[in-house]
């Protein structure tokens, strides 16, 4: 019989993913310096290599005479969990001791 073991997530953290090499791969967003601090983007982290990924909030939407900026933070979190967990489908990085 095999006991599995589960630690909390850190503060923060809205997804994880484990790696094929037992590392994780964590979902933050990240805050603004403002109080109250603000999300700007959403961060994706492996916790076994370097590798990460950050998505803004903030998308350039074209027009066809002016450019305008809208607030997507469930884009930039939705594509930071695919890229997190595609990226723990092939790391075979090591969690750090």
């Amino acid at each position: 019989m095999t006991t599995q073991t589960t630690t909390a997530w850190p503060a923060g953290v809205i997804a994880r993913y484990l790696t094929v090499g037992g590392a994780t791969v964590d979902v933050t967003h990240q805050l603004t310096v403002h109080n109250p601090p603000e999300p700007y983007a959403t961060l994706a982290a492996c916790s076994g290599c370097p590798a990460s990924s950050e998505h803004s909030h903030h998308r350039l939407v074209w027009g066809m005479t002016v450019q305008r900026e809208e607030h997507h933070p469930e884009a930039a979190t939705r594509d930071a969990r695919a890229w997190a967990q595609s990226h723990a489908e092939t790391c075979r990085a090591m969690p750090k001791p």
